[in-house]
């Protein structure tokens, strides 16, 4: 398919005819006009131009606050890695593109009980206090048996 023009933005005629009437023949208007008109319509963006960029429908397959609202705060990740650790890492090990499938909501839905949501984090907390509890209990409990032996 052959590259389509845009319209002109300024009409050619008309300059060709307010150079004529400054002065310029024919051939010296048109020549300045065509070389106007090319450089101006050079720079303006087509409809193949434009079709490139995205489009608020490319947009939408993405995740928002609400999608990901469920899973893990800031707050509730708080002690785990940093931005500057995720950076780090990342420059390391993916680049951007790389990344791009994990951010999409079509992922979140298809992988979205592997994440951990809010519950999932109280109830790992709970179970290792009450393992951290537990230990605690026990040294107490090899404390007292060592003292009744020794004492």
């Amino acid at each position: 398919m052959p590259a389509v023009r845009p319209m002109p933005v300024f009409d050619t005629h008309k300059a060709v005819k307010a150079l004529c009437h400054a002065g310029f023949d024919d051939a010296q208007a048109e020549a300045v006009v065509d070389q106007i008109n090319d450089a101006v319509n050079d720079n303006v963006a087509t409809k193949t131009d434009l079709d490139r960029f995205a489009t608020k429908e490319d947009f939408e397959r993405f995740a928002t606050k609400d999608d990901l609202r469920p899973f893990a705060t800031k707050d509730d990740l708080r002690g785990f890695a940093t931005k500057d650790d995720l950076e780090l890492w990342a420059a390391k090990f993916a680049t951007k593109d790389d990344l791009e499938p994990f951010v999409t909501k079509d992922y979140l839905e298809l992988w979205g009980a592997k994440f951990a949501t809010k519950e999932d984090l109280a109830k790992q907390n709970a179970t290792l206090l009450r393992y951290a509890l537990g230990i605690v209990a026990l040294a107490v409990a090899l404390t007292k048996v060592f003292d009744a032996i020794i004492g």
